[in-house]
């Protein structure tokens, strides 16, 4: 169409990969133009269709330069639509690009042997194209025209700004880099990731790897060019894998923090609000669904909550949190039973419970109905009309089932053990027409002089019989028994015991001396009867009295046999040789017989 346009007199060369506004700036150089937007103006191109990639207006340009258009058209971003432009073989979102700013390669400039000499590639508008792929040096942004018709006069910012030096990026850390490239040179594939829009499948790359580089608190302000490198190939590590491999990714993240210590928003926040604010760009959906869904099915988001723009359809998770707000279940409770199950775990300072993986809802609706089932000691006692002392010693002797086997000191029953320990009595139980001769479980203990539990236990393994009135009845107390039948149970020997003033009485000391005695191993507790008061010290075996009583005698005693006072019966033992026991100042003194005269 413009074969019949003359080239200019000065030109230069170009490269493939050199954009249209490159060539325009370095021609208008060439030509001694200090502005290309008046070079433009002056070879009668429209500069604003040429940075737009207007197709006539490059190949206008390529005439006057003397160059291929194709490579120039190629090279170069061109509208399509608006917001949507053309690289290559790609088709690219406005937001994908840096537009406002130039960004230079600061080698590219040093080997140049003058300003007309440097290119500026149509790639390096990309946002996530960040090196040189000559030198692989980080591209550096030249400071912004004072006009904004100047923004892509590349050689005219390079006139009063030299870039500086940049990091070299390592060559591991390209691997986005390098598929950005290939889609634009070559058009995408067929994977998940390559049907995902060029800028979307970018930028997640770039925000996944973030959140696993430099962790969820990270800034996106704060990422440098390396760290960005870097991020982008560990994201496309993952998103290559598609859905499955970001669903594995999110889990292993997830998993690697106590479960209910934070929010999903803590644990991906940077990923997460960037997503987030994506919300009015419907091309990053694909992506929004897949963590939108992952979050729905692993973190406890209740019904209706709203999630990425959408409501949760329903919980499928539950923490002790929304389990107690949904279900009123105790947490307690529910703890318990989880730490049987292995879902859960006490807390060190044993108040409350921890987590280890959050709740399934379609299980909990199970455990709720259950747990809520469970009594307290108190209930299932009432439940079966015994107090819950003799309930507890039934359970430690296995007739009645504790739900929960974890040593705390606080019991449930699940009301079918309760009822089942019934049942077991009503096997052996017949219906009576009358009273005659039965008692009832408790007197019969009390007259055989052994404890309810073992008698129950004895009942069950020998099969006695028992009695009802009712075939019906759920009350421990109404079973009866005739006393006949338990000839062959006998109590437990009782030793004889007497109390400390009885033993004071007999010593003829105080009960003071007694404790003495009692604390210096000269008289003996009892070990074979049991209750509160015998296990506190206060009675003394009769046996270990006799015993005693043969061996020693009181000062007391001594001076009632001699007819003495005290005091002059203390001075004749003493100057007998008589030594009395060391049992302290405040003890009354006892003497060996074999000592005393």
């Amino acid at each position: 169409m413009f074969s019949a346009l003359r080239a200019l007199p000065l030109t230069v060369s170009t490269l493939p990969g050199e954009s249209a506004t490159s060539f325009a700036s370095r021609l208008a150089c060439r030509n001694g133009v200090p502005r290309l937007i008046k070079f433009c103006s002056d070879i009668g191109i429209d500069y604003f269709r040429l940075v737009n990639g207007d197709p006539m207006e490059i190949e206008r340009l390529a005439a006057l330069g003397g160059v291929d258009a194709a490579a120039l058209q190629e090279a170069t971003p061109t509208l399509l639509e608006s917001g949507w432009f053309r690289l290559g073989k790609e088709r690219i979102k406005f937001t994908g690009f840096i537009r406002t700013t130039v960004r230079i390669c600061p080698k590219c400039v040093a080997e140049a042997p003058d300003d007309v000499a440097v290119m500026h590639h149509g790639i390096w508008q990309l946002s996530s194209i960040r090196t040189c792929v000559k030198h692989s040096c980080c591209l550096v942004s030249l400071p912004k025209p004072s006009s904004s018709n100047d923004s892509f006069d590349h050689i005219g910012l390079l006139r009063n700004n030299r870039p500086g030096e940049s990091q070299i990026a390592d060559q591991d850390d390209l691997e986005l880099e390098r598929y950005l490239m290939d889609r634009v040179r070559n058009g995408p594939g067929k994977s998940w990731l390559d049907r995902l829009p060029f800028h979307v499948a970018a930028q997640t790359c770039e925000m996944v790897g973030v959140l696993l580089t430099s962790g969820p608190r990270m800034k996106r302000a704060d990422v440098t060019d390396e760290e960005w490198c870097a991020a982008g190939t560990a994201g496309i590590g993952v998103l290559r894998g598609g859905p499955k491999a970001l669903r594995r990714k999110l889990k292993s993240i997830q998993d690697s923090h106590p479960v209910g210590e934070k929010l999903y928003r803590s644990h991906y926040r940077v990923f997460f609000d960037w997503l987030r604010y994506r919300d009015d760009d419907s091309e990053f959906n694909a992506v929004r669904d897949v963590v939108r869904d992952f979050i729905f099915k692993n973190f406890p988001v209740t019904e209706g909550s709203i999630v990425l723009g959408k409501p949760c359809p329903e919980q499928h998770v539950h923490s002790f949190s929304t389990a107690k707000q949904i279900f009123g279940v105790s947490h307690w409770k529910l703890g318990r039973k989880l730490a049987t199950m292995g879902m859960a775990k006490r807390h060190s300072r044993g108040r409350f419970y921890t987590l280890e993986r959050y709740i399934p809802a379609a299980m909990l609706n199970d455990l709720v109905t259950e747990v809520n089932a469970l009594l307290t000691s108190k209930e299932a006692a009432r439940m079966i009309g015994i107090n819950y002392v003799l309930l507890e010693k039934l359970a430690t002797h296995g007739l009645v089932k504790r739900h929960f086997d974890d040593g705390l000191t606080t019991p449930y029953y699940d009301p079918n053990d309760v009822k089942d320990f019934i049942g077991r009595l009503r096997e052996l139980a017949s219906r009576t027409e009358s009273d005659k001769g039965l008692i009832d479980i408790s007197t019969a203990a009390r007259r055989r002089g052994v404890m309810i539990a073992p008698l129950i236990e004895m009942i069950l393994e020998q099969r006695i019989p028992l009695y009802i009135d009712s075939p019906s009845t759920e009350s421990f107390r109404a079973f009866r028994l005739r006393p006949e039948s338990l000839k062959n149970i006998y109590g437990r020997p009782k030793e004889s015991i007497v109390s400390s003033l009885g033993v004071a009485k007999i010593l003829k000391t105080t009960r003071p001396t007694v404790y003495r005695l009692r604390e210096a191993g000269f008289l003996k507790s009892p070990k074979i009867r049991k209750g509160c008061w015998i296990q506190r010290g206060h009675y003394t075996c009769r046996i270990s009295l006799e015993e005693f009583q043969a061996s020693y005698i009181s000062l007391n005693e001594l001076a009632e046999l001699s007819g003495r006072s005290s005091d002059d019966e203390f001075n004749h033992q003493l100057s007998n040789g008589a030594i009395p026991l060391p049992l302290g100042l405040r003890s009354t003194m006892m003497f060996r017989r074999s000592d005393v005269a």
